[in-house]
């Protein structure tokens, strides 16, 4: 077994010299201003991710610490800038006689893909609207099979293996409740536009069945998630003759979930279920990161700076909750 006694992520401070077992999650090789060349990686555990650097590197080592490789590192963990940043002194792949499995090093979302597409599948199922349920489940089954292990996103909210699930089932509960407020609402629209809105990463994004993100599409170069997703809707509806006004409003949802033209919608929403999968969508995004700078925060102290969180620290204050 590998030694558990060497640092996890979440372990790593400042001033720390450090070892420990790491997934190559982002492999990139840079240039300074000064035209000194070094290798810039994410590296990652179960527990979090660190920014680590590798200078003085050969050609070779492009190839030997590609993304999606498990290594072994030491070095000094450093504070730069307000992030923390592992300088490493010495690095190399992964040997037998390590006896590490890769998926011990890859964030996952609390709960089994499969577990979470049960529930999305059973609201499906619970739909009063037969032409909405049918073309979400049809989705749905497509999609499957990736849907079970996909992240969210490469670096942003929910970029952990199952994460899109993750991201659409907490966003599930939350709409079910505030529905019950805002009863006005159609629920089947809403539930369906909260399955749907991002269902165009999976098309936009290059995924390992690790849920480690490795680039991005072509299309999803060009188009963007948003654009896709409207493709998938339409040309399944269109399949499936589904009612011309569902199509559309789905598509629009779609669309205007990320409110601003400044982050990709085109148009504000004009439907109130569209508002709702907005404020839905942002509150879970940024639930979810400031639950993981909790995870790495100390009582009493402030976070490292999230660019997330426009930039901001979060406190972790030490009021009881009951």
């Amino acid at each position: 077994m590998a030694d558990r006694n060497k640092k996890k992520v979440i372990d790593l401070k400042p001033g720390d010299i450090a070892e420990g077992y790491f997934y190559i999650k982002v492999s990139e090789q840079k240039q300074t201003t000064t035209n000194n060349r070094y290798m810039n990686f994410t590296f990652a555990d179960n527990t979090g991710e660190i920014n680590a650097k590798l200078w003085d590197w050969d050609d070779d080592n492009v190839t030997r610490f590609a993304a999606g490789t498990v290594v072994w590192a030491k070095g000094q963990v450093i504070d730069w800038q307000g992030q923390l940043q592992f300088k490493i002194d010495r690095i190399r792949r992964t040997v037998e006689a390590d006896n590490v499995n890769p998926e011990e090093f890859i964030p996952s979302a609390p709960y089994q893909g499969e577990e979470m597409y049960e529930i999305v599948e059973k609201t499906v199922l619970g739909m009063e609207n037969a032409e909405i349920a049918t073309l979400v489940m049809a989705v749905l089954e497509k999609y499957k099979n990736q849907l079970i292990y996909f992240p969210a996103a490469k670096k942003n909210h929910h970029s952990v293996r199952c994460g899109l699930l993750y991201h659409i089932t907490t966003m599930l509960k939350n709409a079910k409740a505030l529905s019950e407020t805002y009863d006005f609402l159609n629920k089947d629209l809403l539930y369906a536009g909260v399955i749907l809105h991002d269902i165009g990463k999976i098309e936009e994004m290059e995924v390992s069945e690790y849920g480690i993100v490795s680039d991005y599409t072509t299309e999803g170069i060009m188009l963007g998630h948003l654009i896709q997703g409207i493709k998938i809707v339409s040309e399944t509806g269109n399949e499936l003759g589904i009612n011309s006004e569902i199509i559309m409003l789905l598509e629009h949802m779609i669309l205007a979930h990320h409110y601003e033209p400044e982050y990709g919608s085109p148009k504000y929403p004009m439907i109130p279920e569209a508002e709702m999968l907005h404020y839905l969508d942002v509150m879970d995004a940024r639930m979810y990161d400031m639950a993981k700078a909790y995870e790495t925060t100390d009582t009493g102290k402030f976070s490292e700076r999230i660019w997330s969180l426009n930039n901001r620290q979060v406190y972790r204050h030490d009021v009881k909750k009951g």
